[in-house]
């Protein structure tokens, strides 16, 4: 009779921690590839065509810094980046999310939705052509005006999501 190897479950624990591991540290794939001599890109300043004053500012910073942190593309200048992002904010919308058991509301929503489109620099053509994404946070009233910024970014990582999603899906 044969006994049972000890390194052989030893083994198998420590591949199943580290499955454990890559699963819970955040580490994932993105599919697709973008497309060949696209590896910079400009953002423009996007412009606001929602009631909300001022959000292109804190928007168009979000996706610059979103896709910094992505690094699938690197940021460059516009007369010298591969492509130029352009955007418009086409509705910023702030409502009630969640009511309570005395109908007040307790958490509120921030709805962005944004219209892009990606030229290439050299050849002038749509890369992307007038694309709509959407981005959503929620925050609770008594996070106050912080709680709306939050909920801002968390919009605008949507947004960045989005943004990326499309410039890999679409090669």
């Amino acid at each position: 009779m044969r006994r049972p190897n000890r390194n052989s479950g030893i083994r198998t624990l420590q591949t199943a921690l580290l499955v454990i591991f890559l699963a819970g540290c955040g580490y994932s794939f993105r599919a697709g590839q973008v497309r060949e001599g696209l590896d910079s890109v400009a953002v423009a300043f996007f412009e606001n065509r929602s009631t909300e004053p001022g959000v292109e500012v804190d928007l168009t910073e979000a996706i610059l810094q979103g896709l910094i942190a992505d690094r699938t593309l690197r940021i460059a200048e516009e007369g010298v980046a591969d492509a130029t992002l352009y955007g418009t904010i086409r509705r910023y919308e702030f409502r009630e999310a969640f009511f309570g058991a005395d109908r007040q509301a307790e958490e509120y929503r921030v709805d962005i939705e944004v219209e892009i489109q990606m030229v290439d620099r050299r050849s002038g053509d749509v890369l992307i052509d007038k694309q709509r994404v959407k981005g959503t946070g929620s925050y609770y009233l008594e996070e106050g005006p912080s709680g709306e910024e939050e909920a801002r970014r968390d919009a605008a990582e949507m947004i960045v999501d989005g943004i990326l999603n499309l410039v890999i899906e679409e090669w």
